[in-house]
């Protein structure tokens, strides 16, 4: 098992400005592509983004403390995870379920069982009738992004560990990266096999090679020796890139 280091060896410490301006635009993206989709009609890469980055943040968080005690706190992980976004989740579901049972002749009647898989973070699994009939299109179908983003998080930080007690985090990094490469082929194949659209979209394993290219970037990152030229070369880029890929990201939500 390669040797803990001090926490401030990581590459990029503290919160970032700008990874939070890039979510802020593929929030936006997908929201105008949803609701002005002549107007956007590339919005939907803000999901590409999306998980992209969520990819790159938890590996970020879990090397963080594991470099800093030289192992993480599997249960508090995960607790925090939790804790984040799922009293809001339930609260959603809890408004659906209401709204659908007080007024079933509104546009929401009849979608009170969508929140049990909302609620459990199968979302994405229901959307596209892993269940029985697709629950796509209903209002909390778009919950669908947290499922999968759940159980990347549920088997992520088990693999990574256990890969970290094996190689080291630069090795790591590599085969992360070909992991999000097999995913992208898998894709490939589903598409080529003829795969429903919905199943495209909304499988945890269609996303999975996004989700990994997030982490693959954060390893190389954080395997970076502390104060080397490329090291300070990097934050640079860290902090002007993030404009850069900002602009970059509006211009494909209107242009694609």
């Amino acid at each position: 098992m390669e040797r803990p280091l001090a926490p401030e060896s990581a590459l990029i410490s503290g919160r970032q400005h700008a990874l939070d301006g890039l979510r802020i635009v593929a929030v936006a993206g997908v929201f105008l592509f949803h609701t002005l989709t002549g107007f956007a009609p590339g919005g939907s890469v803000g999901v590409d983004v999306f998980f992209t980055l969520s990819g790159f943040v938890i590996t970020l968080l879990i090397m963080k403390e594991y470099r800093s005690t030289g192992r993480l706190r599997v249960g508090v992980f995960y607790a925090k995870r939790l804790a984040r976004l799922w009293p809001a989740l339930l609260a959603v579901c809890a408004a659906v379920v209401i709204v659908a049972l007080i007024f079933p002749s509104s546009g929401w009647g009849g979608q009170e069982a969508s929140a049990i898989p909302a609620a459990a973070y199968v979302m994405d699994l229901a959307n596209y009738g892993a269940f029985g009939s697709s629950t796509g299109g209903n209002a909390l179908s778009p919950a669908w992004t947290l499922a999968v983003e759940e159980q990347f998080y549920l088997v992520w930080p088990l693999l990574l560990l256990v890969m970290l007690r094996f190689w080291k985090v630069r090795t790591v990094a590599w085969i992360t990266a070909v992991l999000a490469a097999a995913f992208l082929l898998e894709r490939f194949l589903l598409v080529s096999g003829g795969a429903p659209l919905a199943r495209l979209y909304n499988g945890p394993d269609t996303r999975a090679d996004e989700l990994l290219l997030g982490c693959a970037v954060a390893l190389v990152l954080t395997s970076i020796s502390p104060g080397s030229r490329l090291h300070v070369s990097l934050q640079a880029g860290v902090r002007r890139g993030g404009p850069l890929a900002g602009l970059a990201l509006v211009i494909a939500v209107f242009t694609l």
